[in-house]
């Protein structure tokens, strides 16, 4: 079958998937909009449009048995917008954070062909043991224990067969959807392109383990000297793009820990361990473990912290930084000029502030002004923030508000083990240690320099540029480009349209023209009438029965 059809093809059944069950869970007002009902016998879409078995269910639950059930690429999808809490209704947000990634194991044959072929050898010559059943199984991969021929022990993270088809074939249909509801999300809350691109590189990221591999090395060396901090070994004779091999560590997870009867363990200290580790990664690294969830950290018998799963990683550049701590001495002098201008060098300010922003910030600082570290609420304040953002034109870039939900989660694990914990009062050693080594005599020397030498170069290219814009314009050779964004919806309705009207006018001709043929005596003939003419009459009404059921697909009639 030739590629482009086998593609069509693929998109054409997974439509039909998405709007089954997109129907089946009462979302039928979807299907119209986003143009799948074409693909749909109308009376079957009707049969499923009256069923009334799912009204008692919230839209947040329906939406999220909606992503289970389309499979890794839709649950990462929804886990990706569980950290977009700037613009989830909080309804909403709660039930994308209880997405589940646990899907039905692979069965033993399949995994054990694909690490063979990903490995190049028998896995019998590779491994003295290799356990049939899953330690866990996810929408991407399943992970296995096993034992390398030396008698280390392993797990082994291997990508469920043929899950990378399954994703491509998904992401080009987001990006089609992207497409068709673009226009209708004020992009100045949202970038629905933005946020597919991130997306997209984000998932084709974890189908790479070998990519997780490097993180996993990352972080081993940045925590070398932390003896309370654990990261996992990657043997890269045993790993591919498909296969990650790690050393296996015996612990509990801190979903588990409060459940189970562990005297022995100092809960404190391990809440203070997993906020430390999170804010150095930070404040020192500028890179962070994206989902520290309590699934994806153990505790060891010995106290120590093991980081699982480096899939997805955040990374917060020097100058995100330096914006983020002007932020903080910015809101320490109530200074809401200088606190809008960090919005708008970050890309979260949309368009020019109003009088209302103004009031809602000053008041936003004042509830938290004159209170003590011990009075403060990570969480509440991220609360208030997001109310902030969401009700005014403001658009949070895509790593804070991973950062923000790395810190809540931490903040909620803290509070989990430990109920009077604080994790602004374990940030803040971290946050002055920074500002001590950013803000030295010598180094906003060297900043104030490095900026001077900048603006001499500027200016020394300014008459050169400026030169060169007046010839441009003298010459006549100025051009401006505009970009209509929001107008491909549009587009596609008028090419619709026009494909209709010309049909039409085939159909209008094909029938006018076989009637001057029947008139006439030439040609061959069948019935006792001329071939051609019945030719024309049978071609117009093949278009119109085409036409005809196009439009009744379509609904709009």
């Amino acid at each position: 079958m030739p590629l482009a059809l086998n593609r069509r093809y693929r998109h054409l059944k997974r439509y039909r998937q998405i709007g089954e069950v997109l129907l089946r869970h009462g979302f039928g007002y979807l299907i119209q909009q986003s143009g799948i009902a074409a693909l749909r016998p109308r009376f079957r879409r009707l049969k499923a449009a009256k069923d009334k078995s799912k009204e008692d269910v919230s839209i947040g639950a329906r939406l999220r048995l909606v992503l289970e059930q389309l499979g890794p690429t839709f649950i990462k999808f929804g886990q990706l917008m569980s950290t977009r809490p700037d613009i989830v209704p909080p309804d909403i947000l709660k039930e994308l954070e209880k997405l589940q990634d646990n899907v039905a194991p692979v069965r033993f044959e399949q995994i054990k062909e694909q690490v063979e072929q990903a490995l190049g050898q028998p896995i019998e010559e590779l491994f003295s043991s290799f356990s049939t059943q899953p330690l866990a199984a996810a929408s991407i991969g399943q992970v296995h224990r096993a034992r390398l021929l030396d008698g280390t022990e392993v797990v082994v993270k291997v990508r469920r067969p043929g899950v990378e088809s399954i994703i491509a074939t998904d992401l080009e249909i987001i990006y089609r959807l992207a497409h068709t509801f673009a226009d209708r999300v004020d992009d100045q809350f949202i970038d629905v392109f933005e946020l597919v691109d991130y997306f997209a590189k984000m998932i084709r990221r974890e189908l790479d383990y070998t990519r997780e591999g490097r993180n996993i090395d990352r972080f081993n060396l940045k925590f070398s000297g932390n003896p309370n901090v654990v990261i996992p070994t990657v043997f890269w004779d045993y790993t591919t793009d498909r296969v990650l091999t790690m050393n296996y560590i015996e612990g509990i997870t801190l979903r588990e820990l409060p459940s189970r009867d562990n005297s022995s363990i100092d809960t404190a200290r391990i809440a203070d361990i997993a906020v430390q580790a999170l804010v150095q990664q930070i404040f020192e690294f500028g890179i962070f473990h994206g989902d520290p969830h309590p699934g994806n950290l153990l505790v060891t018998e010995g106290g120590s912290l093991v980081f699982l799963d480096f899939g997805i990683i955040g990374r917060i550049d020097p100058q995100t930084m330096e914006q983020l701590a002007k932020l903080v001495v910015a809101i320490t002098k109530r200074d809401i000029e200088e606190i809008l201008k960090v919005f708008e060098a970050l890309g979260a300010l949309t368009e020019q502030p109003s009088r209302d922003m103004y009031l809602d910030l000053s008041e936003l600082i004042d509830d938290y002004y004159d209170k003590t570290l011990k009075e403060l609420n990570f969480s509440r304040i991220a609360e208030d923030l997001l109310w902030f953002i969401r009700s005014h034109p403001l658009k949070m870039p895509i790593d804070l508000t991973l950062l923000l939900k790395a810190l809540v989660t931490v903040e909620g694990i803290g509070t989990r083990l430990v109920p009077d914990f604080n994790v602004i009062e374990a940030m803040e050693p971290f946050a002055r240690a920074w500002a001590k080594e950013h803000y030295t005599v010598g180094r906003l020397a060297k900043v104030g320099t490095d900026a001077a030498k900048e603006w001499v170069k500027t200016a020394a290219k300014l008459p050169i540029e400026l030169e060169s814009a007046l010839n441009t314009i003298n010459r006549g050779d100025l051009e401006i480009n505009f970009q209509h964004r929001g107008l491909e919806r549009l587009i596609n309705r008028l090419d619709i349209v026009s494909n209709r009207l010309t049909a039409g006018m085939i159909i209008g001709a094909l029938i006018v023209g076989s009637s001057f043929v029947l008139t006439t005596d030439r040609g061959p003939r069948i019935l006792n009438l001329p071939l051609i003419g019945l030719l024309g009459f049978l071609l117009a009404g093949m278009i119109g029965i085409w036409l005809l059921i196009s439009i009744l697909r379509s609904g709009r009639y």
